[in-house]
């Protein structure tokens, strides 16, 4: 999994290199070697360029090569049904652009306006190819949040089917033999298949967690020249728009996972406690099975954990506060204009 990532970023490091490398020669025909040197500027030192398209670019073709794989490692653990299914066909639509013109559309269309009032610095050219830059970074953040979201909603079918089957169960509404359970995991199944999805799931929102801070990075040293000051405010876009949904995204589907086995486990103890000693050896098997499963599927975040992670993030913000200059003073402004 890691080596597949590291390949697509690899790649896309030396496509934005060649990228930047041909809008530079083309500035320096049409307008001079001043502002080519002016171009690659801003598009480099400036904007973060190739860091935000590196990890951006990147790990979008990282999602459509080993993301179409995701329902197949689904299907691999959970007895196949027609929820299953559903869930299975919703995760592999959030792998194509074409599905997401919902989300790319209006973020590319928020983003003309915004680097319009941002003010790019450059003129001539340089300015028309740096726009298309930065909207192409407003493209590939949609489809990046369409499928995080998609993911998460397709997980959210998959717990309320399982919820709703495991309750009639429970009540006495449905039998209680596996075949009428709503979601089940199989029972044999390699353990690679729900290393694979957790795998997927910690790689896809660490690169993206770095992907949003590039952009917020590139942002803020970008150099705008904002027609008012308010829109510097603007500038915390990415952090708003995206670290919430990338957060929710790595821990709701371990969430839904563990809840199945947790439910499956108290169905078969239910069970158990009414069985007569010819059905407690099965039983029995079964609930071991289910909490080997349990303890495979680790939660991102839970109850117990998430004071650790909350100092962990005051700690990074304060971490990114005294060492980096630009980040600091870039709070510093954001303060000052809320304290007029």
């Amino acid at each position: 999994m890691l080596i597949g990532a590291f390949k697509w970023l690899g790649i896309h490091l030396i496509v934005i290199c060649v990228i930047l490398c041909i809008f530079a020669l083309l500035v320096l025909v049409i307008n001079g070697r001043q502002e080519a040197l002016a171009f690659l500027d801003t598009a480099v030192l400036g904007m973060k360029g190739p860091w935000v398209w590196t990890f951006g670019y990147g790990l979008a073709f990282f999602i459509m090569d080993r993301g179409r794989t995701l329902p197949l490692e689904l299907n691999g653990i959970l007895v196949p049904t027609e929820l299953t299914t559903k869930v299975a066909n919703r995760i592999q639509a959030s792998t194509y652009h074409s599905n997401a013109l919902r989300y790319t559309v209006p973020l590319t269309l928020l983003g003309v306006f915004l680097t319009y009032a941002y003010g790019i610095p450059n003129r001539g050219v340089s300015y028309v190819l740096l726009y298309l830059c930065v909207l192409s970074i407003y493209y590939i953040s949609g489809f990046l949040l369409f499928h995080f979201i998609e993911v998460t909603f397709a997980f959210k079918m998959l717990f309320d089917g399982a919820m709703a089957k495991s309750l009639q169960a429970l009540q006495g509404g449905a039998s209680t033999d596996d075949s009428d359970v709503g979601v089940e995991f199989r029972k044999i199944y390699s353990p690679l298949h729900l290393e694979n999805i957790t795998s997927y799931l910690a790689v896809t929102t660490v690169v993206g967690l770095i992907a949003i801070y590039a952009g917020f990075r590139g942002t803020v040293t970008a150099r705008f020249e904002f027609q008012h000051e308010v829109w510097r405010v603007f500038l915390l876009t990415p952090l708003i728009l995206f670290v919430p949904g990338t957060l929710v995204y790595d821990y709701y589907p371990r969430y839904v996972l563990r809840k199945i086995v947790q439910h499956k486990v108290f169905e078969l103890m239910t069970r158990l406690a009414a069985s007569n000693s010819s059905e407690a050896d099965g039983l029995v098997d079964k609930l071991q099975r289910a909490a080997a499963v349990n303890s495979q599927i680790l939660p991102f975040v839970d109850y117990k954990t998430l004071p650790s992670y909350l100092i962990a993030i005051v700690f990074v913000i304060s971490l990114a506060y005294t060492h980096d200059s630009t980040v600091r003073a870039f709070l510093q402004q954001l303060a000052n204009m809320a304290s007029k």
